[in-house]
């Protein structure tokens, strides 16, 4: 078990030191399970398959978050391409199950409200203000990229300067598609998920770009860290 865990913190070591390496292998993790959600997408038995696969990358973004192993812009890799193919390939609203199915798991080990009340009411106020905004711009694609980029932005910025899982419970993109799909069933207007699509899409792009971003900017302007 010992000699596990120091062969992890060399890896993380060298995650840290090689930054290009560690970019490069966190795409090829996201490839992997977009090609495991399409090849699923395909079988008979796919809700149970992609339950697995869900539940399999929450465990693992807790396990490898709590060492250091993956940041929080690493596991936006890892499901943002799912998410935006689970929301492309919906025909006539048959894929929300297995989008949600998708999602909640990640959701379930993400969302840490155990953290303290401060965070909890911090996480109320945060996706309040998220999904009310969502509601006032779904009709407008641009005004729909605009805050998409603004969640982006934060997501990087609290990822960069502030524990693990902070983001997760301030901005959680699970939580923010689960409640846009629960009020695209209420309303029965598809708009939401028009919104979703754009939605994923620009986190996906701020996840993948994001991440060099903020790393070039930091020796120019250190960021603060909490």
């Amino acid at each position: 078990m010992e000699l596990i865990l120091d062969s992890l913190e060399s890896l993380i070591y060298v995650y840290e030191e090689i930054f290009w390496l560690k970019e490069c292998f966190a795409i090829l993790k996201s490839l992997i399970v977009f090609v495991l959600v399409w090849w699923i997408m395909r079988l008979q038995y796919r809700m149970e398959l992609i339950l697995y696969l869900g539940t399999i990358i929450g465990v693992a973004c807790i396990f490898f978050g709590d060492i250091g192993y993956w940041s929080d812009n690493d596991v936006l890799k890892l499901i943002a391409p799912a998410s935006l193919f689970l929301l492309a390939y919906n025909k006539k609203q048959n894929n929300d199950a297995l989008l949600f199915i998708f999602l909640i798991p990640y959701f379930i080990t993400s969302y840490e409200f155990y953290r303290s009340s401060y965070y909890v009411m911090m996480s109320i106020v945060s996706h309040a203000l998220v999904i009310s905004s969502i509601v006032i711009v779904k009709q407008n694609m641009y005004l729909s990229l605009f805050i998409s980029a603004v969640i982006g932005i934060l997501i990087n910025f609290i990822g960069a300067n502030y524990p693990p899982g902070t983001n997760d419970i301030l901005l959680n993109p699970a939580l923010i598609t689960l409640a846009a799909k629960g009020l695209e069933h209420y309303t029965k207007d598809n708009r939401y998920t028009d919104f979703l699509k754009s939605f994923w899409a620009t986190l996906m792009c701020f996840a993948y770009f994001g991440s060099w971003a903020f790393h070039y900017i930091k020796p120019v302007f250190p960021l603060y860290r909490h």
